[in-house]
């Protein structure tokens, strides 16, 4: 069973659950938890995130495809 999206306006700001700001942006929610600072949270407790915020904090780093162990030293060096 899934949450239901929470998206509210506080005081000109728009703030989204984790989840919901994962679909906007196309990143992860592992990503949003670790680089953008949680704004508020609603009555059960739920992380909420402000939409603007977390786009320039999302939009400065940069995202990473897979590993990169292959890049190591001994495995340049030739």
């Amino acid at each position: 069973m899934s949450r239901p999206p929470i998206v509210r306006r506080v005081n000109g700001r728009t703030l989204v659950d984790r989840s919901s700001l994962a679909r906007l942006t196309g990143r992860s929610v592992h990503t949003i938890r670790g680089a953008c600072p949680v704004a508020d949270r609603d009555r059960t407790g739920r992380p909420l995130y402000d939409a603007q915020q977390c786009a320039q904090i999302l939009a400065t780093t940069t995202r990473r495809s897979g590993s990169r162990r292959h890049l190591t030293a001994s495995a340049t060096s030739a």
